[in-house]
């Protein structure tokens, strides 16, 4: 078996699709039309981005290189590049999200009130790779190999820019800003105005099986925050299981997490 579980074989199926429609259109299309295309595959990268992050979890292939070349694809697609997500994400954002001061990518603001949602998505984009150095930093030897991949995996990036500047523009370089922008913006509407005091008061979650899908089970957050590491496979059935733990007001409808805050000050949870 080239992967650890059957269910990632439709995740693997997905990136590689959009990769060779990415390479498809970079070669062979121009003009409006490359345009166009960027912007209709832009929902499907943004389960990418989903895939993405379930695999810096719990790694799609059995072999470390697969993996490597996968996250290789998949930066191309989100923006985040191999081992980023292991550091800022992994290392930093689900040891401290329970502590604002310490996350990578807190939706507090100094004063400890919730931070409007273009402020933080904006902030916390242009932090991702400062705050992955500041992470690297006390994790020497996985910063040193992020470095060495991340330089790998421009190379491609590069290579395309020397052969047409324009495409690659088009169609990597904008939807991977894109993208990270998608990315914390989904964080926001995960955690901004809940609580701190356990794993139940701090996420909220998406039981539609219409925001499921496509996001690979993203929707049930508070179990995937509780055992991080296990597939995103078996989160429905631990969600399941807790919850009955959960408030009310942390499972939503919103497939786009959009919620109207019950308070701004630390905690956030209604009164």
């Amino acid at each position: 078996m080239l992967v650890r579980y059957r269910a990632d074989f439709a995740a693997v199926a997905l990136v590689l699709a959009v990769f060779s429609i990415q390479l498809g259109l970079f070669f062979y299309s121009d003009g409006l039309t490359t345009w166009l295309a960027m912007l209709a595959l832009l929902p499907v990268q943004v389960s990418c981005g989903a895939i993405c992050h379930n695999h810096h979890h719990v790694n799609v292939f059995v072999k470390k290189p697969l993996n490597r070349l996968f996250e290789c694809i998949l930066y191309l697609q989100t923006g985040t590049s191999p081992l980023s997500w292991t550091l800022h994400h992994n290392i930093g954002h689900h040891k401290y999200y329970l502590e604002p001061e310490q996350d990578p990518s807190s939706w507090q603001q100094a004063d400890g009130s919730l931070m409007p949602r273009w402020r933080y998505v904006l902030i916390n984009t242009l932090k991702v790779y400062p705050e992955i150095h500041r992470i690297g930093k006390q994790h020497p030897q996985l910063y040193r190999r992020f470095l060495r991949l991340l330089v790998l995996a421009n190379i491609p990036l590069l290579l395309a820019m020397l052969h047409d500047p324009r495409n690659a523009l088009i169609l990597f370089i904008l939807p991977m800003t894109a993208m990270l922008f998608m990315l914390l913006d989904n964080t926001y509407g995960q955690h901004a105005g809940t609580g701190f005091e356990d794993h139940y008061h701090a996420s909220r979650n998406v039981e539609l099986k219409r925001y499921n899908l496509p996001s690979w089970n993203l929707g049930y957050h508070t179990a995937h925050h509780m055992l991080p590491g296990i597939h995103w496979s078996q989160l429905p059935a631990l969600h399941d299981k807790i919850r009955h733990r959960i408030p009310e007001h942390l499972i939503t409808d919103n497939i786009l997490l959009q919620w109207e805050p019950a308070r701004q000050q630390r905690g956030g949870l209604p009164s």
